[in-house]
């Protein structure tokens, strides 16, 4: 068996991390002062977590402060697994916290980048979704991405088509910025959506993607416009995206060739870290130990391009 101290002192990326839930259930219930019922667990979709979020984790953050601290609690749980690269979504909404004062909020990342400087390559993320107010979406983004702050922008929710045309106007201002481009798709659905969000946005990057693995041409497709998928197989796992860990698509989308790399998704939710993902794919077949470290090194060589 393969120990996660094989991987923790390794330079590794997490790419995927949704900075308000990003953080061990142990740093968490101290700061929130509560405990969650029955929790960590499996789920049986995104519907369950979303019902947790409701009624715990998001009724809990009412304050910059709160907010502030959960990035932060988020930033300490990633050094302590070794990651030298944390690109961090920090959701939009986080603004309300903020007293919908725009400034505010970028100044609290300014001091959260400040404090982590000399301990970790911080690159903030500004995570949409699909469900928030378009107007406040609209209204926000174009000033945090011209802040120069954000490194990349992130659109979650629903998997499907529907409304992602409202919008295509930020990820084209993200390109002329050159502010790197992802968004959540190929969880829950098929190999052709993850196509279609590829092209409709010009993608750089898919947060997670293995539904792409059930059509070759898909791969092949990926493959040319070396995208990467950013996959969390703790959180596929977790939320019955997959039926196992043994059966994930991974395997197959590497041995294909696709970029891929490791990351957590939401740690609060899913209690494994890069590393403990590392030692459990080793561990449950799909690569050898010396196909991990290839892994995360090829991750972290993409940020010397």
């Amino acid at each position: 068996m393969i120990s996660v101290t094989d991987f923790v002192s390794l330079p590794k990326v997490d790419a995927h991390n949704h900075l308000n839930l990003g953080m061990r259930y142990a740093s968490y219930v101290p700061w929130a002062g509560f405990y969650i019922p029955d929790f960590p667990r499996k789920m049986s979709g995104l519907e369950e977590m979303h019902d947790v979020i409701g009624m715990y984790t998001r009724t809990r953050t009412r304050t910059a402060k709160d907010a502030q601290d959960l990035i932060t609690l988020s930033i300490q749980d990633a050094i302590a697994d070794g990651v030298t690269i944390l690109e961090g979504s920090i959701d939009i909404s986080f603004v309300h916290h903020c007293n919908n004062n725009i400034d505010t909020f970028l100044t609290m990342i300014e001091k959260i980048l400040s404090k982590f400087s000399n301990s970790i390559t911080f690159l903030p993320e500004l995570g949409m979704g699909k469900t928030f107010d378009k107007l406040k979406i609209k209204k926000w983004a174009p000033a945090c991405m011209e802040s120069g702050l954000f490194k990349s922008i992130d659109l979650y929710g629903p998997e499907v088509m529907e409304g992602i045309d409202e919008f295509k106007d930020i990820f084209d201002a993200a390109s002329r910025l050159n502010i790197k481009k992802k968004a959540h798709v190929g969880e829950f659905s098929d190999a052709k959506s993850v196509r279609d969000f590829i092209e409709y946005f010009d993608l750089d990057e898919v947060q997670h993607g293995i539904g792409a693995a059930q059509d070759e041409k898909v791969i092949e497709f990926i493959k040319q416009r070396n995208v990467r998928l950013n996959i969390t197989p703790a959180s596929n796992v977790m939320l019955s995206a997959v039926p196992s860990l043994e059966e994930h698509p991974i395997k197959k989308l590497v041995q294909s060739g696709v970029k891929v790399s490791i990351a957590t998704d939401d740690l609060l939710f899913f209690n494994r870290s890069v590393s403990e993902q590392c030692a459990d794919l080793v561990n449950a077949g799909l690569f050898t130990k010396q196909e991990v470290i290839t892994l995360l090194a090829n991750s972290v060589n993409d940020y010397k391009k």
